[in-house]
């Protein structure tokens, strides 16, 4: 089991606001529009509000859970299951983080190669962002959470897009509510990889000051995050005609280009380098997430981990040649956060509440 957490270690309950936020706020942001409006068209921010509910469900189903055993995921697992195949559970937990931060380090790369450099090689840049993140990682939990802080500088570049309004058609929104459930359902399936990462409070939860109170700011976050996904969905929509959407890889930073001021001619490759202010806070979560399970399940010390974590996810990052290893690797991640966050969880929470009422009837 976990030792308790001294609270010098831990972060207010508030935090739990920037924990999602950051998580939620990733680069896949950038192109979160694309498949739903393709599919729902100018109703795809009904899918969104569909999926935001579906979120909401699941982290009360965390947090009953959380709550009832006071400690976190990798402790829960061996209460639940017994040492062997907790541990199990716990490993596969951190081969599917570190193939998120992966997938993040190699979609910034992508950005920064598309729209900044065209000639940059992928292994510099992945080894200058994975050593900035070992020295973010190595400072603890609370530094990786302020970090998180930063990226909600990007919720205000993206307040820039209301720049953009004589380009707007919102003639485009209509005729409403006429796609089939199916579709809205289909749209809903896709938004799910951008809702991955509330998962990350099944291992923070110790780290939370009076952590029963974050419950409040997990759903905060998540609401938060829910409006700025509806901004995007209907700004996809008034913005791009379908055929027009289909042949865009990144409309968020395509977008960009038609904000104009004096003194930025090429307002695009701002928006494109701040996106790294969303890349650390997840990778720097999803790697220390990695490493402390490796320490609670090989007794090794998390510093001693972490470079060998961040040596297999550079090897890993430098193995995705193009854009084709790209989809590849984002289609295994759509499935896997979805049986993370609508089947596992679920799951795990109908079985724990199933025990807890055995035991109670004994």
């Amino acid at each position: 089991m976990t030792s308790p957490i001294q609270e010098r270690y831990t972060v207010s309950p508030y935090l739990t606001f920037v924990i999602v936020h950051a998580m939620l706020f990733g680069i896949d942001f950038l192109f979160a529009s694309v498949k739903p409006v393709l599919i729902a068209g100018q109703d795809a921010w009904m899918s969104v509000l569909l999926c935001s509910l579906g979120i909401h469900i699941v982290i009360a189903m965390m947090y009953r859970v959380l709550n009832r055993h006071r400690t976190d995921l990798m402790s829960i697992h061996i209460r639940l299951f017994g040492r062997w195949i907790g541990l199990m559970f716990n490993l596969a937990f951190a081969v599917y983080f570190l193939f998120v931060t992966v997938y993040h380090v190699r979609l910034f790369i992508e950005v920064i190669q598309v729209w900044v450099f065209p000639d940059l090689k992928t292994w510099p840049l992945a080894a200058v962002v994975l050593l900035i993140a070992y020295y973010i990682i190595s400072c603890g939990f609370r530094v990786i959470v302020g970090i998180g802080m930063f990226s909600l500088l990007n919720t205000v570049l993206f307040a820039t897009i209301f720049s953009m309004v004589p380009f707007f058609h919102f003639n485009n929104l209509l005729p409403a509510m006429s796609h089939s459930p199916e579709d809205i359902l289909s749209a809903a399936k896709e938004l799910t990889i951008s809702y991955m990462g509330i998962e990350m409070l099944l291992f923070c939860y110790p780290f939370i000051k009076t952590p029963e109170k974050s419950q409040t700011w997990a759903h905060a976050g998540t609401l938060s995050m829910t409006l700025l996904y509806v901004m995007e969905v209907i700004f996809g929509v008034i913005t791009f005609k379908p055929r027009q959407l289909a042949h865009e890889i990144w409309p968020g930073l395509t977008k960009y280009g038609f904000i104009q001021f004096p003194f930025v001619e090429r307002f695009e490759f701002i928006g494109a380098s701040a996106t790294v202010l969303r890349l650390f806070p997840v990778i720097g979560l999803c790697v220390w997430v990695a490493s402390r399970i490796m320490k609670f399940t090989f007794a090794v010390r998390q510093m001693t981990v972490l470079p060998f974590l961040l040596g297999l996810v550079f090897i890993a990052v430098c193995l995705i040649p193009n854009r084709i290893g790209v989809d590849a690797v984002q289609s295994w991640i759509r499935l896997s956060g979805i049986g993370v966050i609508f089947v596992y969880v679920p799951a795990l929470f109908l079985f724990d509440t199933l025990r807890a009422k055995v035991i109670k009837t004994k």
